[in-house]
């Protein structure tokens, strides 16, 4: 884990250094080589530029940001890194002839100089600028990754990983992980349900346990990643595994046999060098999802500001309604299992759980009279876009649970625990589809309509979702 952060703040300090030295060269080329006609300046110094330099330093950044540029890297080979470095890096500098050519149109429209809009030395100015470019944020990344190789064949900074199944697989997989230091994972030890392996060693390392005890391993081993290695074409095996650690920020691989037994749940990808198949648990592009938290921040503050006045109304008639705070907090697990506050406008009694936690039902005695129009209208969520502007929740994703629910619902619903890899949302599909859960077979309705979102998430679903919301808000519909 040490090793792919540092790879990542490293690939930031390359762009910057490489997009400021090739703005240098560029400087160079334009005022004093005298290569363009016309242009040569011995007057001007580049200090003269360094404000102009930071700006274009910054909007390099942020598209390679949003391009999913800074990600981990290890699973791809050098050749692919220069392959999709190169490509962003040449449709940034299309994008940017077309600005030019669009700002020259104009005047030449305005003059009727059509032919002047595309010139030779125009084109060849914005082939320089991609050249000087292209070859110096590759290199200075090259450079960088590199350097982390090197540190990673050294065996520091490498994620600890189980391989799940003391099989002949298991084992050439343990050896192909040991000679190819450089993706970043070392084998902690093997997990077998055969009990007569238990306590025993397999090609080296400890058979640690079975899928039961998943949880706590990762815990103690501070496992990163798993390979599930069993030779098996079994589905419910895999998702048995998968039900322990759904809760876990796991890198999971398996086998390309049993790649088939899991289509449809994961989207997959080549490990370079090894013949094993990741799944990923996002999936949305890097550049989607960096939009989406950008949305997520955005929509949040500014409706923050806007419905203060509101809230203040509904604070005073919470009062006059009922005694109790405004505000009611709970704890909530979000993505991967991790804990938070979770703030609502109260709408039950203050004495609503003294037995313990339940369900709410349909007429509930302890939704108070305010309550059943603030739930109907979903106006008690409005503080949760704090939850949303923090970080803990998101605008869009399936409904955060309080972890007794989950501890009794993890066994009871399949796939439940699949919510876990999404960031919890304010709304989600199950929320504009479906009502408030009141029993068991309402949360395995929503669930399907949460592991449907998981399928199909995208930033034009999501504003789908977004605005199904406003309707439920102003009509009720859907919210009963």
């Amino acid at each position: 884990m040490l090793a792919r952060k540092l790879a990542k703040y490293l690939l930031l300090i390359a762009d910057f250094a490489a997009i400021n030295v090739a703005l240098a060269i560029l400087f160079w080329l334009h005022y004093r080589s005298g290569w363009f006609t016309g242009m040569q300046n011995l007057g001007r110094s580049y200090l003269d530029f360094a404000q102009l330099g930071l700006l274009v330093s910054i909007v390099w950044l942020l598209y390679f940001f949003f391009r999913g540029l800074y990600r981990d890297w290890s699973l791809h080979s050098r050749a692919v890194h220069v392959a999709l470095v190169s490509r962003d890096i040449t449709l940034f500098c299309l994008f940017l002839l077309a600005v030019i050519a669009g700002s020259y149109a104009l005047e030449a429209w305005k003059e009727m100089r059509f032919l002047d809009i595309f010139t030779a030395r125009r084109f060849m100015t914005v082939m320089v600028y991609w050249l000087v470019f292209l070859v110096l944020i590759n290199a200075f990344r090259l450079v960088a990754l590199s350097a982390i190789r090197a540190l990673l064949v050294r065996g520091r900074g490498m994620d600890r990983l189980l391989i799940l199944g003391a099989t002949e697989a298991g084992k050439n997989i343990h050896h192909a992980i040991a000679s190819a230091p450089e993706l970043g994972w070392k084998a902690a030890g093997f997990v077998e349900q055969n009990p007569i392996f238990k306590g025993a060693e397999f090609d080296g390392l400890p058979v640690l346990g079975k899928y039961s005890d998943l949880p706590h391993l990762i815990i103690l081993h501070r496992v990163g990643g798993l390979i599930i290695s069993h030779e098996s074409s079994s589905h419910n095996e895999i998702l048995r595994v998968l039900s322990y650690v759904a809760e876990f920020q796991l890198t999971v691989f398996i086998v390309p046999d049993l790649y088939d037994a899991a289509t449809g749940h994961f989207k997959t990808n080549t490990v370079h060098g090894i013949a094993l198949k990741e799944l990923f648990p996002e999936h949305m592009p890097a550049w989607e999802a960096n939009l989406k938290r950008l949305l997520d921040l955005s929509v949040s503050a500014v409706s923050l500001i806007f419905t203060f006045p509101l809230m203040l109304i509904i604070a005073v008639l919470i009062r006059l309604d009922s005694r109790g705070p405004v505000l009611y907090s709970q704890e909530r697990v979000g993505q991967y299992g991790r804990i938070f506050l979770l703030y609502k406008l109260r709408t039950m009694r203050t004495d609503a759980e003294a037995g313990g936690p339940q369900w709410a039902s349909q007429n509930d005695p302890r939704i108070t009279r305010l309550g059943r129009f603030l739930r109907k209208t979903r106006l008690d969520e409005i503080p949760q876009l704090w939850n949303v502007l923090v970080g803990d929740m998101s605008l869009v994703g399936p409904r955060p649970e309080r972890e007794h629910f989950i501890n009794q619902l993890r066994n009871e619903v399949p796939l439940y625990l699949q919510r876990l890899k999404m960031k919890p949302g304010l709304t989600g599909w199950a929320q504009v589809k479906h009502h408030y859960d009141k029993n068991i077979e309402d949360v395995k309705t929503k669930v399907l309509f949460d592991l449907w979102y998981f399928e199909n998430m995208s930033l034009p679903l999501d504003i789908v979702i977004l605005l199904r919301t406003v309707w439920v808000v102003f009509t009720g519909k859907g919210a009963h």
